[in-house]
């Protein structure tokens, strides 16, 4: 993946963040002072936090580390050894 690729490919995952923000602010929103806030305080509102930002590998902000990183040589020592990642690493 070249530099142009990666740049790209970082802007549309923060775009999806930016659109995951502007999701929960109107779920938040529609639900405030209705019956059904506590509904969406409990489930769907913490989940659509934690795919934003959280320590989940699948949120969007890991998606954009993992992106950033993706081209950087790692030293050995971040390397599991028994990680399918680096299964024909010959180091």
């Amino acid at each position: 993946m070249n530099d142009e690729e990666l740049k790209e490919r970082t802007m549309l995952l923060e775009k999806a963040g930016a659109k995951l923000e502007e999701c929960i602010e109107l779920v938040e929103m529609a639900t405030r002072m209705s019956p059904l806030s506590r509904r969406a305080d409990t489930w769907l509102l913490p989940r659509l936090r934690e795919c934003l930002d959280s320590l989940d590998e699948a949120s969007v902000a890991n998606l954009i580390r993992d992106l950033e990183y993706m081209s950087e040589e790692h030293p050995i020592w971040t390397r599991p050894l028994t990680s399918v990642k680096y299964i024909n690493r010959r180091d």
